[in-house]
């Protein structure tokens, strides 16, 4: 590969995912000296030098990368890519849903995507079958670790949802505090500033994941980008469990307090896991792990390496994660901090596993917008 392309859609009228996603993971790749970013403009007359620029950069990369939704890219990066037809293109696709993955698999035959990068690992697994001569590579998602980090402040809020909720579970977290006398913080998308939700998630104690609705994914349940983020920022994961199997795939499972999707444990499950000592240690660890292996930056040097020597994406599992962590740090005398499972490891060389291409692991390799009433 000798000049990658990013074709950005920063001048564009972009939805908020592709906002989120696309401009850290497109900053962290242009670090490189082979990559540089292209910013093609509006179809708008005046703007017709700012396109003759625009395809004099693409002339000179052999290979392109953009990121879409579903099965194409706004005209102005499909106009974009069109116009160095023998370049190499890969392509990004946010929420490939059951009921578009028809058509995605058809646009990266179509465009010839070299790969096509599905975040979903039952997108990708039902695209493999249907499309075999189709090239795609699981690239999961992972949380933008400028923005949720932790931060010095303290945990004043008890419980923040950041986005779209699931009601029955939210009006369940809204008694609970009610009742406690505790703080519950959720947001609606554009209201905060990304440095601000950043800082809401640090200042939370709990956070609150949910999988998309079966009604809006089409009948899959991944693992999305706030249970990444959620750890990201220092805070205890508290909600439902992804069907997909990602979430114990990649993330250790006694980082989350998982309650029924319809909140009707939620008050037993919650008063019981805040008598929990061991929570602060096991967000500490979980949170380093997230920063080490699901941040953007990492997934930017996973999509550089595909482009770059046909490298797949290897993820550790959890435990092994989580061993090279605590191997790292000085353990207090005399205490035990539980594992991913709640158990503790055999030894510290546990067996050694990774998930590639969303499939099975591999032992073989080594408010303010409101508050509760």
């Amino acid at each position: 590969m000798r000049q990658l392309g990013l074709l950005s859609g920063s001048l564009l009228d972009r939805g908020s995912n592709l906002t989120t996603l696309e401009d850290p993971l497109f900053d962290n790749m242009s670090e490189r000296a082979n990559v540089r970013t292209i910013r093609p403009p509006a179809f708008v007359r005046h703007r017709f030098r700012e396109w003759l620029a625009v395809r004099s950069q693409v002339s000179e990369c052999d290979t392109l990368l953009w990121m879409q939704k579903s099965t194409r890219p706004s005209p102005p990066i499909h106009l974009a890519a069109l116009s160095k037809p023998s370049a190499r293109r890969s392509a990004f696709v946010i929420d490939p849903w059951k009921y578009s993955v028809s058509r995605v698999g058809y646009s990266s035959l179509i465009h010839r995507f070299d790969p096509c990068f599905i975040p979903y690992s039952e997108a990708f697994l039902d695209l493999k079958r249907a499309f075999s001569s189709a090239r795609f590579s699981y690239m999961p998602y992972a949380a933008d670790t400028s923005t949720f980090f932790p931060r010095s402040e303290d945990k004043s809020i008890f419980a923040f949802w950041m986005g779209r909720r699931d009601e029955p579970l939210h009006r369940a977290l809204l008694r609970y505090c009610s009742e406690r006398n505790l703080e519950y913080v959720y947001s609606n998308e554009g209201r905060y500033s990304r440095d601000s939700l950043g800082c809401l998630a640090s200042s939370a104690r709990y956070f609150v994941v949910t999988p998309p609705q079966p009604e809006r994914s089409g009948g899959y349940s991944p693992i999305v980008m706030r249970y990444f983020e959620g750890l990201a920022a220092g805070a205890r994961l508290l909600g439902v469990l992804p069907k997909s199997g990602e979430y114990e795939r990649m993330l250790p499972l006694n980082a989350i307090c998982q309650v029924a999707p319809d909140g009707s444990d939620l008050a037993q499950r919650l008063d019981e896991d805040r008598e929990n000592s061991e929570n602060q240690t096991i967000v500490k660890l979980a949170c380093a792990l997230v920063h080490r292996h699901h941040s953007l930056r990492r997934r930017a040097e996973q999509i550089y390496d595909r482009l770059e020597r046909n490298v797949e994406i290897d993820i550790p599992l959890p435990d092994v994660a989580l061993s090279e962590l605590v191997q790292e740090q000085p353990r207090p005398a005399g205490r035990r901090v539980s594992w991913v499972d709640g158990s503790r490891p055999s030894t510290p060389t546990a067996a050694r596993g990774r998930v590639a291409a969303g499939g099975a692991a591999r032992p073989e390799q080594a408010a303010r917008e409101a508050r509760s009433p």
